[in-house]
């Protein structure tokens, strides 16, 4: 069985790709991941973008303005 996992973020670049890898190392697979972010002004989702590329999981982003 894999899971939807949504992700709430406001500026913690810093903390995301850790967040990130905690989720896919988790026994249950991932379907998707769904980001929530809350019009970041760090690097978050540059962070994410790079993160994505070495990966085989569809992310959503759901960016508020």
């Amino acid at each position: 069985m894999d899971v939807s996992v949504v992700i709430p973020n406001y500026n913690y670049s810093r903390y995301l790709k850790g967040r990130l890898e905690s989720i896919v190392s988790q026994t249950m697979g991932v379907y998707e991941i769904i980001l929530l972010d809350d019009a970041s002004t760090d690097d978050s989702l540059d962070v994410l973008y790079d993160w994505i590329e070495s990966r085989n999981i569809e992310v959503r982003v759901m960016r508020n303005d």
